[in-house]
């Protein structure tokens, strides 16, 4: 039956599957469901401003200010002014979020393991470009409706 299905139900129901397995493996950690990806690259680019965490994410500016604000309120990140540039906040991980850091980072990889599980290198690598030409279709159509 997967085969009949199309790209948007196959790709909406991986991402609602994968949030099953982070929620359930970070079980012990207060960070909602869809935040995970947040706090995952802050961690990995801290510094990182919520701008760029949105591009970053392919994200609206309004959900990462949301998500930033829990992460916050749940105190994992911390923001400071940027030193050259006071308009922007860049963000970092507070020393709790240190401490569950590297099991996040953990959880990703073997999210990340499970999702490329008995695919060859080259059916990865193919997988990922035509995701990225959907991605950029996707985003295309966005801008286009964005300018109406």
């Amino acid at each position: 039956m997967i085969m009949n299905e199309s790209i948007g139900k196959l790709t909406a129901a991986i991402n609602r599957n994968l949030q099953i397995i982070l929620n359930h493996k970070l079980k012990d950690i207060s960070i909602r469901s869809g935040q995970h990806d947040f706090f995952y690259v802050i961690s990995l680019y801290e510094g990182i401003t919520q701008k760029e965490l949105s591009e970053w994410l392919y994200i609206s500016k309004s959900t990462t200010a949301k998500a930033v604000k829990n992460l916050m309120d749940h105190g994992y990140v911390r923001k400071e002014k940027d030193t050259e540039d006071n308009r922007y906040d860049r963000l970092y991980l507070t020393e709790k979020g240190k401490q569950i850091s590297a099991q996040m980072q953990e959880t990703f990889k073997e999210v990340v393991e499970i999702t490329t599980r008995n695919l060859s290198p080259l059916e990865i690598k193919q997988t990922k470009e035509l995701l990225k030409r959907i991605l950029s279709n996707v985003l295309e159509e966005n801008r286009a409706e964005d300018s109406l």
